[in-house]
């Protein structure tokens, strides 16, 4: 079926107004994994830093048993 060539330039102009927003959507899609995967890093990177730093101190503490951890009760649990 013809088109008339105005038609076709309003065809084109919404293609290229789609192929634009489809470029912004995915730009803004890889900033976004970027910080996220950046935060994540960092957090990481810090939590395993400070789980390092309290494993090598010299002052730790005994962990004191819990008061169920005591019951002298007969074993529950699934077979």
């Amino acid at each position: 079926m013809p088109v008339d060539r105005e038609s076709q330039k309003i065809i084109e102009y919404f293609e290229m107004l789609g192929m634009r927003i489809f470029i912004a959507e995915l730009v803004w899609t890889v900033i976004g994994a970027a910080i996220f995967f950046g935060l994540l890093y960092l957090t990481l990177r810090y939590a395993i830093r400070d789980g390092l730093r309290d494993s090598q101190r010299e002052d730790r503490r005994v962990a004191i048993p819990r008061e169920r951890d005591r019951i002298s009760a007969p074993d529950m649990r699934a077979d």
